[in-house]
């Protein structure tokens, strides 16, 4: 993850859905600049998941396991 964002927090997270109701991953907050390596494993189960920036919430999409 390359947060290029000066002086600004963020990270990705990964859920179930849009209610965030199952955390699948969250990876650790960082300051940008910076640049951070995230390692989890994704749902066995295919389909469209949500990630989004925990801090910044509106920064979002979709997480797609095939």
């Amino acid at each position: 993850f390359d947060n290029q964002d000066g002086g600004i927090p963020h990270n990705v997270a990964v859920y179930n859905s849009p209610a965030r109701a199952e955390e699948i991953f969250v990876g650790e907050i960082i300051t940008g600049p910076a640049e951070i390596t995230y390692t989890f494993t994704a749902p066995e189960e295919p389909g469209t998941y949500y990630f989004q920036c925990d801090v910044h919430p509106s920064m979002n999409g979709d997480f797609i396991v095939e």
